[in-house]
């Protein structure tokens, strides 16, 4: 997995690279590249390609942002646009019809994507091959949608891979989880980390207050179907980094009742927190 060329890398500032504005298309050709020269590296034991795991640790989450936007778009009547990331409550505004075929279409595409991100981290030699073959259904405003991405110093410190796995090992002392359920954006990059070292089906849903503004997790009734799959089981319910405490909060609140077990996880705790999260990557005191 990519976590073994990082061994290396300074988790306390972020870096210059998380400044990042490209087309999906572009990001989807340099992470199949990057893929498959650390799977080679791997292969002969090369492990100090740090600027190449970094820089594809730090593309991936384009890989589900972008459809994830893509989706809400076509569930809630907002236009498909290839620089605009619509806050919700401009659907009242707009009220464009997207056909039932889009938005079955629109979260095909969101579910794949997150699949090929955990691919990617995991270094899976055939991921170039299924990012081709994902390209070619992938609708042209998608290509050219231009993804920007900015140095978030909170969430770096989240994704570094010896904290994930120690709250990975935390939660399987308690059992093995059927699903994760992280909060997009912040958690994108950490929770696929956390997907592969717990092996579980990852799900992302969009709540995120300070950045976009939501008042609350923008859940769909596609969302919800998707995830009656495991309403029987186990969900961890995870954001990365836990400062007042309000988004896992409100977060939980929405999600848990999804499902007969939840229990809620986060990387990082800051000492101030509201909340206790039930498992804890560490506690952080600023």
């Amino acid at each position: 997995m990519i976590d073994l060329f990082l061994a290396g890398e300074d988790w306390l500032e972020a870096p210059a690279d998380m400044d990042l504005e490209a087309p999906y298309g572009l990001i989807l050709d340099d992470v199949a590249t990057l893929v498959a020269q650390l799977y080679e590296s791997l292969q002969g034991e090369e492990l100090r390609q740090v600027d190449l795991a970094r820089r594809l640790l730090i593309l991936v989450p384009a890989m589900v942002n972008v459809l994830l936007n893509y989706k809400i778009c076509a569930e809630h009547g907002l236009p498909f646009h290839p620089t605009v990331y619509y806050e919700l409550a401009e659907a009242r505004r707009y009220r464009f019809p997207h056909s039932i075929v889009e938005v079955e279409s629109a979260n095909r595409l969101y579910r794949a994507s997150i699949d090929l991100a955990k691919g990617a981290y995991a270094l899976d030699p055939l991921l170039p091959q299924k990012l081709a073959s994902f390209r070619e259904g992938l609708p042209a405003e998608i290509l050219a949608f231009v993804y920007t991405s900015t140095m978030d110093r909170y969430t770096w410190r989240a994704t570094e891979p010896a904290k994930i796995r120690g709250l990975a090992d935390l939660i399987l002392k308690e059992g093995h989880p059927d699903i994760l359920v992280a909060a997009a954006h912040g958690a994108i990059m950490p929770g696929l980390i956390l997907a592969n070292f717990l092996d579980l089906p990852l799900y992302f849903i969009r709540f995120s207050m300070f950045k976009r503004k939501d008042e609350s997790p923008i859940v769909s009734l596609q969302d919800e179907a998707w995830l009656a799959g495991w309403a029987r089981g186990y969900a961890i319910v995870f954001d990365e980094d836990v400062a007042g405490g309000t988004t896992l909060s409100r977060f939980m609140e929405r999600i848990a009742p999804l499902f007969d077990r939840t229990k809620s996880a986060c990387v990082i705790r800051h000492a101030g927190a509201s909340i206790r999260p039930d498992f804890v990557g560490r506690h952080w005191y600023e």
